[in-house]
């Protein structure tokens, strides 16, 4: 056996170890990729030679990414806590809902609109787990709602949260990849932004013709119900997603969900209420007495009536209007906002004496300026009780301290694999087992690359972990091929998305809040199909892009 070979073997035993402790022992992450973490430094230890200020100035790295990381995540997350302690979410429901009674235009603008401006604002689980109580609310079987929230939640998510999959996911590439005079990182970021809203494009414009025909088909009806509808269903994907590819070019990665998502909300529901595009004939599920038993859970489905007490959909929806109107001014470079918030910088040149460094911009990163901002503003503007505040914020640290634990160590494990090559013993881990997939497989990688996110997104719950776990692997497979890196990174992201349907952790989340949990099997199975077709439709995509469009750095 060559020792290459034994090298790039040696180097894919923390992501297998990972893989078969999340997957087939079903590990959570926090102690899954505590495992990972721990075997790749013995790994770089014993077989790179890594001296201990090496590691330590590794974990040191890791740990200021993920603070920046956290930071965005939290602040999103606090501020859907405080809506919902408020109703502003019931009024945003409120306000998509009360325009039609067709089951199958509801999953439109609930399942998928909503879903996507959910997750644009706050990511990270949250569009699944806020779409489907609010589906079962309106009378949908719990099976159902979480089937369309996972299905849903696939496009959006590489610009979820402000578009922390791309910025974050791939920030532990900055000092790796080779660019030309006068491109910056954020730049080459930009880049991979808009090959992703561009295969989000070509692809993501019919899943919610597809959740539809889907909801129908287990809804007792037949795929024919569901393709009925696809004028208006075709119309809402790609007011999404063509919104977010223009937003991407015009503006970056940070925005496509989010003002994607508000551009085309009011655009569909306009279309809605004037009834154009929408089939004559409403379509309902069967009588719950008919329902089957896969189809139900603890909590028993609502009637709709829930919503329409919730507050103005103007008033609901002002924060999120503000954020959008604050990144959009600070992220465009006529306003000349951007350079004013990079400037209060701290930067950590030769951490411990290694050639590591670090570097935070506080006031550039949107969990401080604007989420934090607007969640200080929520209670005065919602009146909000002291102590509701105070529980929002207590569980918001709840939910993100198991995401801070793993994300801390898969970042961790990444470095690691990444710096060993510092130690001077040849190529890092990434490089080795990168170099050993790119000869194996040279430019036919481009078909493969989407599916390697869909297994990091599978494992982790995360697109931004999967970004994180494979982003330098795949941009050194990539160079390796011959193959153009933006491109590549582009599918990785594509593929991370696509993986959230089928993601442990968002599947088991989802249907915790409609009370089946036990059912979370039945749900991958269902969407299993959608997911890898999904990402080996990107794979073809970036084939034929790369012949037409070859992309830069």
């Amino acid at each position: 056996m060559e020792y290459p070979l034994v090298r790039a073997l040696l180097a894919a035993v923390p992501i297998l170890v990972v893989g078969v402790l999340m997957v087939g022992f079903v590990w959570p992450s926090t102690r899954a990729m505590l495992v990972g973490y721990a075997t790749a430094l013995a790994i770089g230890v014993a077989f790179w030679r890594m001296p201990a200020l090496l590691v330590a100035a590794s974990a040191i790295a890791a740990l200021v990414t993920a603070f920046s990381i956290l930071l965005i995540i939290f602040g999103a997350v606090l501020i859907l806590k405080l809506l919902q302690t408020s109703g502003a979410v019931g009024g945003i429901a409120a306000s998509l809902t009360g325009i039609t009674r067709d089951r199958r235009v509801q999953a439109l603008l609930i399942g998928w609109l909503l879903v996507t401006f959910v997750e644009g604002a706050a990511g990270f689980g949250t569009p699944a787990a806020v779409a489907a109580p609010l589906l079962l609310g309106l009378g949908f079987p719990p099976l159902v709602a979480v089937v369309i929230a996972l299905l849903a939640n696939s496009a959006p998510v590489s610009f979820g949260a402000v578009g922390t999959p791309i910025l974050g996911g791939f920030a532990p590439l900055r000092g790796v990849v080779n660019l030309p005079a006068g491109v910056g990182f954020e730049a080459f970021l930009s880049g991979i932004g808009v090959y992703t809203a561009l295969v989000h494009l070509l692809i993501g414009t019919f899943i919610p013709l597809l959740a539809v025909a889907l909801m129908t088909r287990i809804g007792g009806g037949s795929f024919r119900d569901g393709l009925a509808v696809w004028p208006i269903a075709l119309f809402a994907g790609a007011a999404y997603t063509l919104s977010s590819l223009v937003i991407a070019v015009a503006v970056g990665p940070e925005l496509p969900a989010l003002l994607g998502s508000l551009v085309a909300i009011p655009a569909v529901a306009f279309v809605v209420s004037r009834r154009w595009l929408c089939p004559r004939r409403s379509w309902e599920f069967p009588p719950r007495q008919e329902w089957p038993p896969d189809w139900v859970g603890e909590i028993e489905p609502g009637t709709g009536e829930e919503a329409s007490a919730a507050m103005s959909a103007a008033r609901a929806w002002l924060p999120y209007l503000l954020i959008g109107a604050f990144l959009l001014i600070s992220r465009v470079p006529a306003f000349g906002i951007a350079p004013l918030l990079r400037a209060v910088s701290w930067n950590w040149p030769q951490i411990l004496g290694t050639p590591i460094e670090a570097s935070l911009q506080p006031l550039y990163n949107p969990g401080i300026l604007p989420f934090l901002a607007v969640a200080l503003l929520l209670p005065r503007l919602f009146g909000i009780a002291p102590e509701q505040t105070r529980q929002a914020w207590r569980d918001t640290a709840h939910t993100l301290a198991p995401a801070a634990v793993a994300l801390a160590f898969t970042l961790g494990m990444v470095r690691v694999m990444m710096d060993s090559g510092l130690a001077g013993s040849g190529d890092s881990m990434i490089l080795a087992l990168a170099h050993a997939a790119s000869a194996a497989t040279g430019e036919h990688w481009v078909f493969l690359s989407p599916l390697v996110g869909v297994l990091g997104a599978f494992i982790s719950g995360s697109a931004t972990v999967s970004n994180i776990l494979f982003g330098h692997f795949q941009y050194t497979t990539a160079t390796g091929a011959g193959l153009a890196p933006t491109e590549v990174l582009a599918l990785q992201a594509v593929g991370a998305a696509a993986g959230n349907m089928i993601s442990i952790h968002n599947v088991v989340a989802a249907c915790a809040t409609v009370g089946i949990v036990g059912k979370e099997g039945l749900v991958i199975r269902t969407n299993l199909l959608p997911c890898l077709g999904y990402g080996l439709l990107a794979g073809g995509i970036g084939w034929l892009l790369l012949a037409l469009w070859p992309a830069g750095p």
